[in-house]
Parts: structure tokens; sequence; C-alpha cells
């Protein structure tokens, strides 16, 4: 019964994080009917794909004191809610700043959730076994990530986009009123009752927007009177927010070039940009594995150099099937990239202030690459799509260039002391 007890939850768990991943992937191969529908251009169009992110990584670092504060369970159900209503308000959405704000809104919920509901997924999992729970637990990401361009294109074709936000939102909320029926098996996994922690301190009642705001910022104080660390999450929030400005830029582009400028239809550019999660979901544990093996800055180095390649090589090919193979290797590279720079910063992050220092880094880092698509689009507005695309490659060039000089950095600032 209990092994039944814990796999409920850890499903209900992971389809949220299914749709936290739909949320994101459902917006670049959904640019090329915005565009037409609202009768905007590329730059507006990049807009909303990067404050979904940047809503997202706002989100990150807060989430994770919620979940210490409140508990996991609380957390993501507010987070699941959040979400849910979000994607139906985006369904209704009436004209374009108004669907802006609402994607901001969404990527915000999803952020929320997102914190908790990993840490969720250890707990229940037990510690003992932390990364086979998380692996397991991003498997339904990936799977989101594949089915999104296939969902876009359905609801396109067969019915139009509104019917998919506020579908999403409707299956949503009926996972979270199911999670909030079990909420108690989820809760017996947790130290203590969440729900009862009723004091103050420091002047604030516990779990007040106040008391947040001041947890927030004596954990950001905490990790950054270290000048060590302080210096480490700089430098590694520039190499993973630049680095992955150029998949963000790119990405969030590639069904819409592959219409403008390689003569694809809707549909079959839509099923070739399946295949950029399909390459990531099967080459990630072997890239992680390399990194492990070897230095993971220098396959990091690889990585970045062979991502911005393919971009540009993804901008000149004309040939079908060598488009094929660029969107294999495209997808190989740019979605192990995060993977290779969040391990590097785990690994040497303190471990006294491990888990703060990796949320300051990732709500930063993510803020730097959310920017990627109003950068490409912008660039697109002004000059072409194709060269947009090729000078989101300055963002992996950028990031190359820290880690040639990592060294060189990290002594000057030592002799600086």
């Amino acid at each position: 019964m209990a092994k039944k007890i814990i796999s409920l939850i850890f499903i209900l768990n992971a389809l949220f994080f299914f749709f936290q991943s739909i949320s994101k992937g459902v917006y670049p191969p959904l640019l090329p009917p915005f565009m037409e529908f609202f009768e905007i251009g590329e730059d507006r169009a990049g807009l909303l794909v990067t404050l979904v992110f940047m809503g997202y990584a706002l989100a990150r670092f807060p989430s994770g004191i919620m979940a210490d504060k409140i508990g996991c369970t609380k957390t993501v159900l507010i987070g699941s809610t959040a979400m849910a209503f979000s994607f139906m308000l985006v369904g209704l959405s009436p004209g374009y700043y108004t669907l802006a704000l609402l994607t901001f809104i969404l990527g915000v919920a999803s952020g929320v959730y997102v914190t908790a509901g990993y840490t969720l997924a250890v707990v229940i999992g037990t510690r003992g076994r932390a990364a086979t729970a998380t692996a397991l637990f991003e498997l339904f990401g990936m799977l989101a990530a594949i089915l999104s361009p296939l969902l876009v294109t359905f609801f396109i074709l067969q019915l139009n986009w509104r019917f998919l936000f506020v579908f999403a939102g409707g299956a949503l909320l009926l996972t979270s009123l199911l999670f909030y029926w079990k909420k108690d098996l989820s809760l017996a996994y947790e130290k203590g009752d969440p729900f009862q922690v009723k004091e103050s301190k420091g002047g604030y009642k516990v779990n007040s927007p106040r008391y947040y705001y001041q947890e927030l910022k004596q954990a950001v104080v905490l990790v950054l009177e270290d000048p060590h660390i302080k210096r480490f999450i700089i430098w590694s929030t520039l190499v993973g927010g630049f680095g992955a400005l150029t998949w963000t830029g790119a990405n969030s582009f590639i069904p819409t070039l592959l219409i403008q400028d390689k003569g694809y239809d809707y549909e079959v550019a839509n099923r070739m940009f399946t295949l950029v999660p399909l390459a990531g979901l099967f080459t990630k544990v072997g890239i992680g594995w390399l990194g492990d093996r070897l230095e993971t800055r220098h396959v990091l180095l690889g990585n970045l150099a062979v991502k911005s390649l393919t971009v540009l090589a993804i901008v000149m090919a004309q040939n079908h099937w060598l488009l094929i193979f660029l969107l294999v290797l495209w997808g190989s590279t740019a979605l192990n990239s995060n993977t290779l720079i969040n391990s590097y910063v785990l690994r040497h992050m303190p471990q006294d202030f491990q888990a703060t220092g990796f949320g300051l880094f990732s709500t930063a880092y993510t803020m730097i690459y959310s920017c990627g698509p109003l950068f490409t689009g912008v660039i697109s507005v002004h000059l072409s799509l194709r060269a947009a695309m090729a000078m989101s490659t300055l963002g992996a060039f950028t990031a190359i260039l820290l880690l040639l000089l990592y060294r060189l950095f990290s002594f000057t600032l030592q002799k600086q002391e």
C-alpha cells in the first residue's frame, strides 16, 4: 500500500512538471500563428518567449524558500493551481498586450512550482534514490518538450491556439484537485506539518509576503558575503547565461526559420522540430557521463563550440537530410549545455551554501538567457531572421571566452584581494 501511495503522489507531481514544461515548450511552434493572428513582427513574438522564461526565472529562488518554510506540498499546490488558471487566461487573451502580461504570469506560476516540485520528487522518492527519482521526474519534462510541437500542430490545424491553453489549464486544474484530495499522503513524507506554523520571526508573521522578502534578502546576503563564492557565482552565471542565450535565441525561431526560409509547411516544420528534444533526451546521460569522466569545463567548451557552429550551419543549409542531421546535432548540444553548467556549479559550490547558492545562480543565469528570444526577434526585424539566428551565437562565443579566461580571471581577482 505504501508503494502505491508513493507512486500516486510521485506521478501527480510529475504531471505538474509535464505541464510546467508545456508552458515553455509550446511557444516556439506558436510564434508563426501568433505573428499572423496578432499582426506582430518577430520582435514582439520573441518577447513572449522571453516573458515566460523571465517570469519562471524570477520565481525559482523564492520557490525554494517557500518550500523550506511552508513545505513542498503546499508550494507545489499553489504553483500548480496558479499555472492552471494562467493557462486558461492566456487562452482567453483579447489582444497582444494582455497575452504578453498573462504569459509572464504563467512563467511566474511555473517558477513557483518548479523548485518545490523537484524537492518533493526527491523527498517522496527517498533521498537514497534521489538521482533515480530526479531522472524519472525529468522524463515527464522531456516528454512535454517532444509533444509540444505536435500538440500545437493539432490544435492549430484542427481547432485554434486558444483551445490549446484552455485544454492545458483544465487538465492541470483537475490534476491539482486530485493532488489536493491526496495532499495528506504527501505531507506524511515531509518533516512536521508545515500548515501549523503560525509564530512570528523578526517582527514579521511567518509565511507573510514581507517575511519571504526578508528571508530571500538574508539568503542572498549570506551567500555573497564570501568573496570567493561571489566571484564563482558571477563567473558561472555569465557562462551559463550567455551560453544558454544562444539556445533560447535560436531555438525559439527554428520552426519560423523552417517555414519562412526553408519552405516547409507548418505541420512538417513542427514535426522536424520534435527532433531537437528527442536528440536531447537520448544524449543527456551520455553527455553527463562525459562531463564526469573528463573536466566538465572542457566538455562544456566543446559543447558550446559545436552548438554555435551548428546554428550557423542550420542558417545556411538547404538540403533536407542535412537539416535533419543538424537539428539532431543541435538538440544533442543545446539541450545539454545547461546540464553541464548546473552540475559544475553544484559540484564546486561549498556544501554549507549549496542549495542557496545554486538557487541564486539558477535565477540569475535564467534571467540572462531569457533575453535570447527578444534579442533574436529584434535583430530579425531590423536585419533578417537568418542574420538574427547567426548573431544569436554571440552568446555562446562570449561564454567560450569566459571559459578560456577562467584561470586568468580567477588569478587576477585573487591578487586584488
